[in-house]
């Protein structure tokens, strides 16, 4: 990460505070900030080929340039926000005849609400909430995490039409095209890795070959680093780890 840089008061973050379509963080740490890019072959244009990795999509904040001059403006947009769905719903069964189903929910009471168009008429206050929204990566939670063998297929698949991902975020009042996605990308050695094979042909059965248990170990990894990840960061749009 960059050193944070000082402006007007505020620390800002430097690689975090600012419009570019990609950002190279690292040598294998990549950001990219769909909403400064047109369509999917744009981003996917960005993306190296045949690059194994994890990644974790984040929620971008498209504002409203008005808002910055306009209280009105400012005060809807940030309602608008808030009052989107922050989770993917959850349905499970309670036998033998109920099922139950956790939604999210979001409220602000009137009294904060009318603190906050009160305060939203002063311009250092939304430029402060404004400024913030463009440092979100800072403070939330994925809204995904998932690792693949191939970066470009898999982030490919969620980005199609009617893919599962995207018509989950559609539903909770999320785009997708405006979203943020940081890539790690990782060693394939690391993703390819086989069973030590030291001398065991005598304990265990020879049959499986060498190609099968690189595909078995690939498989494993894989979903135990989503696993993994997932238990320790808690995406909010992921129903199912690893």
């Amino acid at each position: 990460m960059k050193h944070p840089y000082h402006t007007q008061g505020v620390y800002l973050v430097a690689w975090l505070h600012g419009n570019d379509a990609v950002q190279v963080l690292s040598d294998s740490v990549t950001l990219y900030n769909l909403s400064q890019m047109r369509g999917i072959n744009a981003v996917l244009s960005r993306i190296p080929k045949s690059f194994s990795g994890v990644y974790a999509w984040y929620r971008g904040f498209e504002i409203n340039s008005a808002a910055q001059e306009n209280p009105e403006i400012f005060v809807s947009f940030i309602l608008s926000e808030l009052y989107k769905d922050h989770c993917a719903p959850r349905a499970a069964r309670l036998p033998p005849s109920h099922k139950v189903l956790l939604q999210a929910e979001t409220s602000l009471s009137k009294e904060k609400e009318s603190i906050l168009r009160r305060l939203a008429i002063n311009q250092s206050f939304r430029e402060l909430v404004l400024m913030l929204l463009d440092n979100a990566l800072l403070f939330q939670q994925p809204l995904y995490i998932g690792k693949a063998t191939n970066l470009y297929v898999r982030i490919h698949n969620h980005l199609r039409e009617g893919s599962l991902l995207r018509e989950r975020l559609r539903i909770a009042g999320h785009s997708i095209d405006r979203c943020r996605l940081i890539t790690v990308a990782t060693s394939n050695d690391l993703l390819s890795l086989k069973r030590e094979n030291v001398n065991i042909e005598d304990e265990y059965d020879t049959d499986i070959s060498d190609e099968s248990d690189s595909e078995f170990a690939e498989v494993d990894i894989e979903n135990l680093l989503e696993d993994l990840l997932s238990r320790l960061f808690i995406p909010s749009f992921t129903l199912r780890y690893g």
